[in-house]
Formats: C-alpha cells, sequence, structure tokens
C-alpha cells in the first residue's frame, strides 16, 4: 500500500497544479495575486482608451496621424498643435504620440498597432519609425527586454508564437500550459488581497504611467538644442562625441540582426497591409558625427534594404522616407542621436507629403 501511495504521488501533484492553476483563470483570483503592472505592459493595458479618444477626434473631423516610435519620434510630443502646412493638407491634424516609447523595438509597436485593430480604430496614417538599432540582436533595449515586462493573454501569444526565436517559443508554451507561471501568480498575495479588498489594478505605478502618457510636454527654449555649426565646444563634447560613444556602447555594441525584430517588422507591414492602414514608414535624422559611426557599423545603413526585402513597391498603402538623405533644412540638434523639437513642423510636413503618395490615403 506504500508503494502505491508513493507511485501515485506525481499524478497527485500534476493534478493539484492544474487544479490551482485553474483557479487563476477566474479573473477575480488572478487580478489579485498576479505580478505587479511593469512599463511595457502599461502602456499596451492603457491604449484601448487612447484608440476610443482618438475615434472621437476622428469623428470631429480631424485627421489622426498615430506616431509610433522611439525616442527620436518623441519631439512630436512636444506639440500640443504641431502647425500643419496648408498647401500639404487642409484638414485639420492631431498626432497621438503616446505610442513613442523610448529605446523601444518592433516587437511592442507590433502589439500596440494589433491593440489598435483589435479596438476598432483605424488611424488615417501612421508614421513607423525605423532606426538600425532597433534590429541590433545586442541591443540592451530589444524584445528580450520589453518580454521581461509583458504580460500577454493567450490568444497574444499564440500570435506571436511563430517570430518568436526558440527560445521564446518554448517560454510561451510553458505560459500556455501554466497561466500561473504566465501571471508570476503570487498565493500569499491573492489570499491577503482577497481578504482586504484590494488587487493589483490600485498600483499607483499603473496610475502614474497612464497619467504621464496622456500629457503633452511642451518644450521650453533652454531645450531646443544647437544649430549643427554652433555648440559650443563644451556642449559638442558632451552631447556630440560623448554621446555618441554612449550609443554606439549601448545600441550598436556587437551588431548583429536580429531575426526577431526582423520577423516583427515584417509582421507588421503585413498587419498594415491586411487591414489598409495608411503607413508611411521613415527613418529619422541623426547628426552626421554619430551617421558616420553608425554606417561604418551597419555597413552603409539597413533602412533601404529592408523596405525592397519587405515592402511591395506597388503596395496600396504603404511608403517610406529617409530624412538621412540631406533633404530636411531643419538642422537644429538636441545631440548627436536626436534633432530638436523646433524640427518637428518640417518633419511632419515631409511624412504627411510622402502619405499623400499612398494609394489608401484619403
Amino acid at each position: 500500500m506504500k508503494f502505491n501511495r508513493i507511485y501515485f504521488l506525481p499524478f497527485f501533484i500534476l493534478l493539484s497544479i492544474i487544479v490551482v492553476d485553474k483557479l487563476i483563470c477566474i479573473p477575480d483570483v488572478r487580478e489579485s495575486g498576479r505580478r505587479n503592472y511593469k512599463a511595457g505592459q502599461n502602456i499596451l493595458l492603457g491604449m484601448p482608451v487612447i484608440w476610443d479618444e482618438n475615434k472621437k477626434i476622428q469623428n470631429s473631423g480631424k485627421k489622426v496621424a498615430v506616431v509610433t516610435g522611439t525616442s527620436r519620434s518623441e519631439p512630436f510630443h512636444e506639440w500640443a498643435e504641431i502647425p500643419v502646412n496648408s498647401s500639404t493638407i487642409s484638414e485639420p491634424v492631431y498626432f497621438e504620440t503616446r505610442t513613442a516609447v523610448k529605446a523601444s523595438e518592433f516587437l511592442l509597436y507590433y502589439l500596440l498597432i494589433k491593440s489598435m485593430t483589435d479596438a476598432g480604430f483605424k488611424p488615417d496614417v501612421m508614421f513607423l519609425e525605423f532606426s538600425d538599432e532597433m534590429l541590433n540582436e545586442n541591443n540592451i533595449y530589444t524584445y528580450k527586454t520589453k518580454w521581461a515586462e509583458l504580460m500577454l493573454h493567450e490568444n497574444e501569444l499564440l500570435d506571436i508564437y511563430d517570430s518568436m526565436n526558440s527560445e521564446m517559443q518554448r517560454d510561451i508554451i510553458a505560459r500556455l500550459l501554466f497561466l500561473g507561471y504566465n501571471y508570476h501568480f503570487k498565493p500569499v498575495v491573492a489570499a491577503k488581497n482577497l481578504l482586504t479588498g484590494n488587487r493589483i489594478t490600485n498600483d499607483t505605478y499603473f496610475i502614474g504611467i497612464s497619467s504621464y502618457m496622456n500629457v503633452k510636454r511642451p518644450f521650453t527654449p533652454d531645450k531646443a538644442g544647437y544649430e549643427i555649426n554652433q555648440f559650443p565646444p563644451k556642449e559638442f563634447q558632451e552631447r556630440i562625441i560623448e554621446y555618441a560613444e554612449s550609443r554606439k556602447e549601448h545600441f550598436l555594441s556587437r551588431f548583429q540582426i536580429s531575426e526577431t525584430e526582423t520577423n516583427f517588422f515584417k509582421k507588421i507591414v503585413e498587419h498594415a497591409e491586411k487591414h489598409n492602414i495608411p503607413m508611411v514608414i521613415w527613418e529619422p535624422q541623426i547628426h552626421p558625427y554619430y551617421q558616420d559611426i553608425r554606417h561604418k557599423i551597419t555597413n552603409g545603413g539597413i533602412f533601404k534594404q529592408y523596405i525592397r526585402q519587405f515592402v511591395d513597391p506597388n503596395s496600396k498603402n504603404i511608403r517610406y522616407i529617409s530624412l538621412n538623405e540631406g533633404n530636411t533644412n531643419c538642422k537644429t540638434y538636441v545631440d548627436c542621436s536626436h534633432v530638436s523639437p523646433v524640427c518637428v513642423p518640417e518633419i511632419a510636413d515631409k511624412l504627411l507629403q510622402t502619405a499623400k503618395e499612398i494609394p489608401n490615403y484619403k
């Protein structure tokens, strides 16, 4: 009899795990003991409200341009109203900039765009940033960084499975099989919260992030930067030379094309085509000093290489433009990696001009 009890012990343990895992499926239980919200997760959770706001803006008669990118796209967020050249577009345009996330990557962009279509919102045009650093497998901010923050549901995990590398695919399988692992469930915290009535959604960090994202940040003249030939020696040393070395170390070190990020770029393009989302893929302008460093590492840049490889030249939804080809008048920089917010009206105008070439842009 003793032998039989030992024999059935593994099955009893497995059954217990399955029962506990099913209990975690109960929404109230899950929201009591799941892991606290992280930064990337906060963004995804906050997006449905933002898409609803954008629908109302469209219904009021304005066009909505969604700006999705890294800190190089963030200057858009520093203009409450971006002056649009009436010869480019006569209708008023609202620029949705809460989708510009510092040091981000194509995995998060895809999830943001998918949340948009899942919410039933279609922008008049989307501006998708493309920067070489985002494709470096050894960038300190890659899909691996966001993966540690995100807590995706089953349908989302299944959707991204094919684009992930083998290690991440094994992790996805584990998350799907055991929801307790997926939600980083804490039984003691769950019991305490169920008794007190608290929920993880009461986390003040989540509230703070959401509030921050909803506020435009007007820039002040002291943060406008300098004309390319007017940097004081000390500022040039710190903002251009030293900052370029820092960007090189953090974002271009051991440069290797990421197959996973490439897959998500391709997935974004396919998603835009499938849902007829007018999209301008653009490469932001960077200081020539840093541009030279990046070109040497990436062998001349990979923007047009990826456009040729993944975007149909006869696409009815997608066009592209690089602002690193001497085609801009604004030469004001904050540092080696970012133009000044004063350049935003010209950038917006060029992106909208490019959007007018899209057959499905109305």
